[in-house]
């Protein structure tokens, strides 16, 4: 009669020792690698080119901006007069270079942190690739703009201030 084997040669726990040592942690890394995607959020930081400079109608100057949301390759510009009236533009280029296929509305968030204000306004399109929109923000301070594409955000961090 055979009875079960109770322990093992050390050559094969040594082999499993380095299989479990290999082993897991490539499956962590497959693991993280393939849940980044789900992690990641919906959402981008649009990037400051540079600053609108102060001046009558943009008494609280303002900021040129670009970055990629979505299939978009966003570039524009917000400015702001002494009022916190908010003038937004930018330009939509698809991942071939070329504009919009078909007429676009681009709803825009603008939300203070640390604050419960919110102000949404809708950018429509003043050309093949153009849109604007106008906003008044209720106080002067930091405040972000997010413009949604298909359920992902592009979010740019500005201030009011002057």
């Amino acid at each position: 009669m055979t009875g079960s084997r109770t322990t093992s040669d050390p050559a094969t726990r040594a082999a499993r020792r380095v299989v479990l040592a290999l082993g897991i942690p490539i499956l962590l890394v497959l693991a993280v690698l393939f849940a980044m995607p789900f992690m990641a959020g919906n959402e981008t930081t649009l990037q400051v080119d540079g600053h609108v400079p102060a001046e009558p109608g943009t008494e609280r100057g303002g900021v040129h901006f670009s970055g990629t949301v979505h299939q978009w390759a966003v570039s524009g510009s917000l400015a702001i007069d002494a009022d916190r009236q908010t003038r937004l533009s930018f330009r939509l280029r698809g991942p071939d270079g070329s504009p919009p296929r078909q007429a676009m509305q681009v709803p825009i968030t603008f939300t203070m942190p640390g604050h419960d204000m919110e102000v949404t306004v809708t950018a429509h399109q003043t050309g093949p690739d153009s849109f604007a929109a106008r906003s008044s923000l209720p106080m002067s301070g930091d405040w972000q703009m997010r413009m949604t594409f298909s359920d992902v955000d592009g979010v740019l961090s500005f201030d009011t201030r002057g």
